[in-house]
């Protein structure tokens, strides 16, 4: 069945997308006005995860190299495979190559948030709302939902996403050009690209059921209208604010939703296909790692109720003065509740879901304005608010006992995060009634007004949330991360840590109790903060034994330092002064780091030791077989000169990983694991180059994929529009 469009009414033209570009750019001006100026975030994982990461990952662009392998956390670990430094993702590729860490962050979060803001206007705007209404859909959007997680660098990134794939799934079923097809399987291979992939499995399900439940619906009305002939069903079919809008801008062409059900949905669920096969450069050694790190045996070392949002707490939709307060600790009311809660931990950021009074009032009324005058509500509307609903269920935790069995939904954690879906459907309810309101007959200035009054207010109790209530009564940030104007890393290079370290003739690796943070500094750290970590970071059988008592005994120090000693640990930094009479080490320096105070918040000083006789970066075994040593040492090459007087073993306390290639003068050797967790090679009597490369076969396979599968991609593109071609 075809169903014709009698007039078009959507039209976005350059200038206006250009305006609503505007309002976003401006919109992240008053939130994040420091991020403009040079300052920075604190708090959270900004500094203990995110920033370490980045650090690595500018230093290694700006030298020339893309980073497949991170040497400064741990022992190492894939840098690509852990996904969360986003290598291959292009925004992250081109900022962090042109610009300083920080600025390069900043970029990265103000470019998300105006992309997704965009992207959520032009998606309202698909889905027939006009323009006033859209705009009030990217507020709750953009600003309900992401904002308090600023803390969370992963969530920023994936908010365009959401509305650019639905906008694309939309696009092609009211049109069925296949270019829309293309830009779903681009847009999801791009986002999969810049790791995390927490928010990009919920946007699947979410395209997917949408993509289904929107063309089941279309079906269905088609069919009605066949049946009766009424002159309401057809004015439903035609109503061009109805789901069977087609925005005949983009060119002739009438739509068929009433046609075929199943060809749409396979055409759909191909092209995220295809957008797994662009990623799967990243998805490759991902998985690799996923099979060896501390979460290969699923639920056993994590639990995916993490996150969940406690049905009580879901009062804070309409009373934020209650959780968001200053003078409230709303972690410490979120463990207390435990009516009907689903049985394991969260917290206020995970939990947190508000889509501001007024547009929450203005889709509650305009879904009973509806319902009281019989004017149904139109199809994506409805099929958004099924979704919605779903999405604020799910994120209580109460579908966990069956859900945990299903795959994706086992591993990943965090059901609050459902609640983005809650929130787009809120804000598309919201624009609903607002542009519903401005349709009716009345004086300019109260259209003035009211879209004043509901854009401002809205903005407003967003600002209010976000940046009003941040700060908590003791001074810590109320969403765990806060702007500063001088954020700690442009104290990098004052650093006495980082420039005491520089003067050590050998790799450095640190130990301490900071994990990441300290490898800001240049050198490595252990032990290891690690979303998907490798499996031996998180075995106590091969972690540094850990004390009975809040202090260790002197056998305990000697396990301790025994396993520092193997590690390769050649420095310790520490909060309190270590007793050198306990402890084999030399004291190198006390005081204030311009650096890593800072970034802890922390005004006792710290304490730097060398440890004594510990094997290093690179050993032989025996010891008194003779020396080795580090000549050259990058993340991915590592170079060594052995001078052994005795057949030996040598060892690089670096960790045993899959893609690792070793020569010996030149000639390829095999290698194999020692301790449990390190490098080893035989080399024999005599003085020999032994070199380390990392080649990881999961990255090549991966790539061959990504290409074969863009190859594709361009090949059917081009099949079908030769096809949509007028002959």
């Amino acid at each position: 069945m075809r169903i014709q469009n009698p007039k078009p009414k959507i039209q976005n033209r350059p200038l206006t997308v250009l305006a609503v570009t505007l309002v976003a750019v401006a919109l992240t001006y008053v939130f994040w006005r420091p991020l403009w100026h040079g300052g920075g975030l604190v708090g959270g994982d900004t500094y203990s995860y995110y920033f370490p990461q980045k650090t690595f990952f500018a230093d290694e662009l700006h030298a020339g190299r893309l980073p497949l392998w991170n040497s400064l956390v741990g022992h190492g670990y894939p840098t690509v495979g852990e996904s969360q430094t986003g290598v291959l993702y292009p925004p992250h590729l081109l900022l962090f190559s042109l610009l300083p860490a920080n600025t390069a962050y900043n970029a990265t979060q103000i470019l998300h948030y105006v992309l997704a803001f965009v992207a959520t206007w032009l998606f309202a705007r698909r889905l027939g709302l006009a323009g006033w209404g859209a705009l009030l859909c990217a507020i709750v959007y953009v600003y309900g939902w992401f904002a308090p997680r600023i803390c969370l660098e992963w969530a920023i990134i994936g908010a365009p996403y959401l509305p650019l794939l639905g906008w694309s799934a939309e696009s092609y079923l009211q049109t069925r050009r296949a270019r829309y097809l293309a830009v779903i399987a681009v847009a999801l291979g791009v986002h999969l690209l810049a790791g995390h992939f927490n928010l990009a499995f919920i946007e699947v399900l979410a395209v997917t059921a949408y993509s289904g439940l929107r063309i089941l619906v279309a079906r269905r009305r088609a069919d009605g209208v066949g049946a009766t002939g009424s002159a309401s069903a057809k004015r439903v079919m035609v109503d061009s604010r109805s789901v069977e809008s087609m925005d005949n801008s983009e060119g002739p062409g009438p739509e068929r939703l009433g046609g075929s059900l199943a060809l749409p949905m396979v055409a759909i669920v191909i092209s995220m296909i295809a957008g797994f096969g662009l990623a799967a450069v990243q998805l490759a050694p991902t998985w690799e790692l996923k099979t060896r790190s501390q979460r290969a045996d699923v639920g056993r070392t994590h639990d995916p109720g993490y996150g969940h949002i406690p049905p009580w707490y879901l009062v804070q939709v309409v009373t934020p003065w209650m959780w968001y307060a200053p003078d409230v600790n709303a972690d410490e009311a979120l463990s207390s509740i435990t009516t009907l809660s689903y049985p394991a931990s969260t917290n206020k950021v995970e939990a947190h879901l508000y889509f501001g009074l007024i547009p929450l009032l203005l889709a509650i009324g305009g879904l009973w304005k509806r319902w009281r005058t019989g004017d149904p509500v139109p199809a994506p509307l409805k099929v958004w608010l099924w979704i919605g609903l779903f999405g604020v269920v799910y994120a209580t935790g109460w579908l966990l006992p069956v859900s945990r069995h299903l795959p994706g939904f086992s591993f990943f954690i965090g059901p609050g995060r459902y609640g983005i879906l809650t929130t787009l459907a809120v804000g598309l309810l919201a624009g609903d009634a607002l542009d519903r309101w401005l349709a009716k007959p009345q004086a300019g200035l109260a259209r003035v007004l009211v879209v004043v009054a509901v854009l401002g207010l809205t903005v407003a109790d967003f600002w209010n949330v976000r940046c009003r209530w941040n700060r908590r009564v003791d001074g810590a940030p109320n969403w765990y991360a806060d702007l500063v104007p001088d954020p700690p890393i442009n104290h990098r290079n004052e650093s006495e840590v980082r420039a005491l370290l520089a003067q050590y003739p050998q790799p450095v690796r640190m130990w301490g109790t900071y994990q990441n943070m300290p490898t800001i500094t240049g050198f490595a750290m252990t032990p290891t903060y690690l979303g998907l970590s490798p499996a031996e970071y998180a075995d106590p059988l091969l972690t540094i034994p850990r004390p009975a008592g809040a202090s260790p005994t002197p056998d305990e120090i000697d396990a301790q330092v025994a396993w520092l000693r193997r590690a390769g640990v050649t420095h310790l930094l520490s909060e309190q002064r270590l007793d050198p009479s306990a402890w084999p080490i030399a004291p190198l320096w006390t005081g204030y780091d311009a650096l890593l105070h800072r970034a802890w918040g922390r005004q006792e000083p710290l304490y730097l030791y060398t440890l004594e006789s510990s094997r290093g970066r690179a050993s032989l075994e025996p010891a008194e077989a003779g020396t080795a040593s580090v000549t050259s040492y990058t993340p991915e090459g590592i170079v060594i000169d052995v001078d052994a007087g005795t057949d030996a073993t040598l060892v690089l306390t670096d960790l045993a990983y899959p893609g690792w290639q070793v020569t010996v003068d030149g000639q390829p050797a095999e290698w194999t694991t020692i301790d449990g967790m390190y490098r080893s090679v035989p080399v024999p009597a005599g003085q020999h180059v032994v070199e380390w490369t990392y080649a990881p076969r999961s990255i090549r396979i991966g790539a061959l994929v990504s290409a074969l599968s863009a190859v594709l991609l361009c090949g059917g593109l081009w099949f079908v529009r030769r096809r949509e071609a007028p002959q």
